[in-house]
């Protein structure tokens, strides 16, 4: 009982990432500052000003898809369903499943969806038209079709939601399931979100922003956080699922727990469509209700995973909203090293942080060579992994394109 408030406890995790797919793989190339950078191979980028991404290049659907259901499913939802089983296992809560799938619950985030197979079904009616258009095609976009996949192919019948809310998803799906298990709808909560969007339409709008960084030539050196170089972000695809997990239910199934989630915290900036608050009114309150969620001061707050994106209009106000709840902390923007992958993002990110707490060591952030006269000056976490024998909590925030603003908080078991 946390705050007054019981806690989710994190006991399964499953990723598919740019460096890896499955917890041990991918935290080990976390660790050892892998970069998951390179060029477009998903599509052709020939006229594109942006040609680099981070792909899932070592992700296979067939390992984790029946291979009937591969072609009626976007990549996203593939990508969602291998987390979920990676994260199942990896919780060994697949009996509990398949005994109570009543009492398991599902919360599956995606920024923009199926978008892959948005782009497919616009193509085939140019080329081909309207009448030649896969049957499943609407049951492939729709971005509740990750959840709806995993609930069908693994038989969970709890309550379900699958939420929207641009880079701010991830986190925020997080903070629904950490919701479902106080409330008590469910002992365990398959939670996450997924994206891939390394698409001809989703690449060229961001190019139209401005937002993204154009160094083709050097894609590992791209997305540079809090730098003074720091020029867009690097777009990146990804998973992520944790299995949150009730205390009762943890301590019944004599589960291991990463750590426990004890805050969160949400706040909307009104400001802007794209550019973020320059005063970071809106993520540093977010930051701060987690915190105070989680009944800490941010003094304790030892390790914080931030959006770090790499935009000039994001880093200022995002690392002084940090160093407003703890300058001491210390700070890994890791989108240096998976590129930035919307809505899956905050997912990603919590897994990390709970995988940091278990280890005590803190992953590396790369390409921060001098801070930007703009960001803070904070512990930030560069080239090699840190042991902190003394880390108990962490702080997970995350901001998303029309304003949106989501953190948590977890702390060691």
């Amino acid at each position: 009982m946390e705050n007054g408030s019981p806690a989710a406890f994190i006991t399964g995790i499953g990723v598919v990432s740019p460096i890896g797919v499955g917890r041990d793989a991918f935290w080990n190339a976390l660790l050892a500052n892998e970069s998951g950078a390179g060029p477009i191979t998903l599509f052709d980028p020939d006229g594109f000003d942006v040609r680099i991404a981070a792909e899932c290049d070592s992700f296979e659907p067939k390992d984790f898809v029946d291979k009937k259901v591969v072609p009626r499913t976007d990549r996203f939802s593939q990508m969602a369903l291998a987390s979920s089983k990676l994260a199942l296992e990896d919780a060994n809560a697949w009996g509990f499943l398949n005994d109570s799938p009543e009492r398991v619950g599902l919360i599956m985030g995606s920024g923009l969806g199926g978008v892959a197979s948005m782009e497919d079904t616009q193509r085939t009616i140019d080329t081909k038209g309207p009448g030649r258009v896969n049957p499943f095609a609407v049951t492939k976009i729709m971005p509740n079709s990750a959840a709806a996949h995993i609930g069908i192919q693994l038989g969970v019948q709890g309550p379900s939601a699958a939420g929207a809310l641009a880079c701010t998803c991830g986190t925020d799906m997080i903070g629904l399931g950490y919701d479902l298990i106080r409330r008590g709808d469910a002992e365990i909560v398959i939670c996450g979100a997924s994206e891939a969007t390394i698409t001809p339409v989703i690449i060229a709008g961001f190019i139209a922003m401005k937002a993204m960084s154009r160094n083709n030539e050097n894609p590992e050196e791209a997305c540079r956080p809090y730098d003074e170089n720091h020029a867009g972000f690097l777009i990146g695809e990804g998973s992520a699922v944790v299995i949150l997990e009730s205390e009762e239910s943890a301590a019944r199934r004599e589960a291991e727990p990463y750590a426990k989630i004890t805050g969160v915290g949400r706040t909307t900036d009104a400001h802007n469509m794209t550019d973020p608050d320059p005063e970071g009114r809106g993520v540093r309150r977010a930051m701060r209700l987690a915190v105070e969620n989680a009944g800490l001061e941010g003094s304790q707050i030892g390790y914080i995973n931030p959006h770090g994106t790499g935009t000039v209009a994001g880093d200022g106000p995002e690392s002084h909203s940090m160093a407003s709840i703890n300058p001491d902390a210390k700070v890994s923007a890791t989108k240096s090293t998976l590129g930035h992958s919307l809505g899956a993002s905050g997912a990603i990110e919590t897994a990390i942080c709970a995988l940091a707490i278990k280890e005590r060591t803190i992953p590396p952030m790369r390409n921060l060579d001098t801070v930007a006269d703009d960001c803070a000056d904070l512990d930030y976490v560069v080239g090699e992994p840190r042991k902190v024998p003394d880390l108990e909590a962490a702080l997970c925030s995350n901001l998303g394109v029309g304003g949106h603003n989501a953190a948590v908080v977890l702390e060691r078991v």
